[in-house]
């Protein structure tokens, strides 16, 4: 340990004389020496979103406004039976512990928002440390509380200020959704556009002390939500739905780049041998929440597992979506990263994107993928298939229905032929999540079609396991 001395009297930093003199007896002052700890704790990565398969979202608040302005917030947030998360800064928890108290008692969280509530851009380890030292310190004395989570004023955070707060035990939360408030948007404005990044675990930051709107826009806000079924929480509650523990690091399928790959032999499957009326729903790329659960309650509407082939910079983006497809009875595979056409690759190029996958999959699921591979479009040829195989990879999974249900230009009637026409006996049908596609509309008439001509269906990975 280091010792820095700071010299903090009654407020612990300089308020009007007024209003420390009306607070002496009420605020004890903090000694002036303070124990830097040495920095040897690895900080999590910030939170800026929860992953979790629940259609929930954390609503918190930076700052504590006036106590009228408090008032109005707390009663709407009550009216609304929503319960939300403050990050209140030491200062402002040491002047008013009453109206701290009122917050707790109306069934919200209190985290750190700093002592002075900073901008920490520019402050290095020892003057973070202290920061959140002396607000946690506010905590603890006024409301014997000590926070698990702390966020700067703006929202941002650095290297220095991760660091601080690891050795406090604490963990930096950002924002998935900043609609930046302080630019004194209308409440619509705020609402709309929480609405348009509304995603699962989504962490949304308000302040409580900027604009008014604030708090005309949480039952837009609240009704936005529930049109598409979800509800706003507590950054406690939604981290309860969190299916990452980010101290075990889960095993992938251990894909590595390998140009050693003329020899190799590749298992490519166009289409299953079999007499039995058996076919296989696949789907490939990627799509917002929205389309994905309209199309996971389609399959779960008629039963039917299926395999679904996604692509890895989406994934990134929403991971909990795939670990989401897993839960709901289906299968992961691959359908490379940056989804582009393979043959025009480079070996190595392509080998990376396959590897980079499998590892954008697995810390998605946070287990193994299935270890298969579907190229975009369906295009391959000797010298990909090899190259793929050699990373690896078990079986590359084709299709002998090309449903071209992506192209809008063509009429939803000729998609619907194209794969009904066309089925056999082990057919793997290639469908699409696309946002714009033909996928929704067609699927019941396609699944029921199949199902009154006695077909079942079956996942990729029940075949390739017979």
């Amino acid at each position: 340990m280091k010792k820095l001395l700071f010299l903090f009297f009654a407020c612990l930093i300089s308020l009007s004389l007024t209003a420390c003199s009306n607070k002496q007896s009420e605020i004890q002052a903090i000694e002036p020496e303070i124990e830097i700890a040495v920095n040897e704790k690895t900080p999590l990565p910030p939170v800026n979103h929860i992953q979790t398969t629940e259609k929930k979202m954390a609503l918190t608040f930076n700052g504590l406004a006036d106590q009228v302005t408090m008032k109005r917030l707390l009663d709407q947030l009550k009216m609304l039976d929503i319960h939300a998360t403050f990050f209140l800064q030491g200062m402002k928890v040491a002047e008013e512990p009453e109206l701290v108290q009122q917050i707790i008692e109306q069934g919200h969280t209190i985290q750190n928002n700093t002592l002075n509530h900073v901008l920490i851009q520019d402050y290095d380890y020892d003057q973070a440390y202290v920061e959140l030292f002396l607000a946690n310190k506010v905590f603890k004395e006024e409301l014997e509380l000590k926070p698990a989570y702390v966020r700067s004023r703006s929202g941002d955070t650095s290297t220095a200020f991760e660091e601080a707060a690891a050795q406090l035990d604490m963990r930096v939360v950002t924002n998935t959704i900043n609609p930046n408030d302080g630019e004194m948007q209308s409440a619509a404005e705020i609402a709309d556009y929480i609405d348009r990044f509304t995603n699962r675990g989504a962490v949304i930051q308000l302040n409580t002390y900027l604009n008014p709107e604030v708090i005309q826009s949480l039952e837009l806000i609240k009704q936005n939500a529930a049109a598409k079924g979800y509800t706003l929480n507590t950054l406690e509650e939604v981290m309860k739905g969190n299916y990452v523990n980010e101290e075990v690091i889960p095993v992938t399928n251990n894909l590595q780049v390998n140009l050693d790959y003329k020899e190799v032999q590749p298992n490519i499957i166009r289409k299953f041998a079999t007499d039995k009326k058996e076919v296989a729903l696949t789907f490939d790329d990627w799509a917002s929440d929205e389309t994905l659960s309209q199309i996971l309650d389609i399959l779960d509407q008629y039963q039917i597992s299926s395999t679904f082939f996604v692509i890895g910079r989406g994934v990134e983006i929403n991971p909990q979506l795939a670990r989401l497809i897993e839960e709901r009875g289906h299968e992961v595979a691959s359908h490379s990263y940056h989804h582009q056409v393979i043959t025009e690759m480079g070996t190595k190029e392509l080998q990376e994107d396959v590897v980079l996958n499998d590892q954008i999959l697995t810390e998605a699921l946070q287990e193994k993928p299935l270890n298969y591979f579907r190229p975009a479009q369906g295009l391959i040829d000797d010298r990909t298939a090899k190259a793929i195989t050699a990373t690896g990879v078990d079986y590359i999974i084709l299709f002998d229905i090309a449903s071209l249900d992506w192209d809008l230009n063509r009429p939803e009637d000729e998609i619907y032929h194209r794969i009904v026409d066309n089925v056999q006996p082990g057919s793997i049908i290639g469908l699409h999540i696309l946002d714009e596609s033909h996928t929704i509309q067609v699927l019941p008439r396609v699944i029921e079609n199949l199902q009154s001509r006695g077909y079942e269906f079956k996942k990729i990975s029940e075949w390739v396991s017979q």
